[in-house]
């Protein structure tokens, strides 16, 4: 037991990704980030800033034989809306501008997800935020639109499952 991650052990993961040198694609791990630091975790709920590398944890999860009920993905999209509005997205509505990057909709991100779902009976749920840009060099620091995002996305996420 003690060789399973935590994160497979929890009733809920919340995991933030992005990567937080690229402006607003950083903005899952700082909702991450403002959940730490402004709520107490309860017991059942393990916080993970998954950064670039959420397709290891997907693939754990899909080969434990304890995993978490519920996964909640945090990320930051491109699909025309007002940046900084945040929405859910159904894993059959993923962005495709963004399967050439290495984000949580990158194949076998986004397969790893409906697997989890279709066939463990794991809960699969996006919370997306309206990007305003995301640059082509590095450069940290989400835009004000994505920085009023967190502590509301947050909320919604304490509410919710806290």
């Amino acid at each position: 037991m003690e060789q399973v991650p935590a994160y497979c052990r929890k009733d809920i993961l919340i995991a933030g990704v992005g990567n937080i040198l690229f402006g607003d694609d950083g903005f899952g791990p700082e909702v991450i980030d403002y959940l730490k630091n402004h709520y107490s975790i309860p017991e059942n709920i393990f916080l993970a800033d998954a950064g670039t590398g959420i397709r290891k944890i997907l693939f754990t999860i899909t080969l434990s034989e304890i995993r978490p009920k519920v996964i909640v993905i945090i990320d930051a999209v491109d699909k025309g809306k007002k940046p900084g509005e945040i929405f859910d997205i159904l894993l059959d509505e993923l962005p495709v501008e963004k399967i050439d990057d290495f984000s949580i909709h990158q194949v076998p991100s986004s397969n790893l997800l409906k697997e989890l779902q279709d066939f463990c009976n794991v809960t699969v749920i996006i919370k997306a935020c309206q990007i305003e840009s995301i640059p082509e060099t590095i450069q940290s620091g989400l835009s004000e639109p994505l920085k009023k995002a967190v502590p509301a996305l947050a909320k919604n996420i304490a509410e919710e499952y806290f």
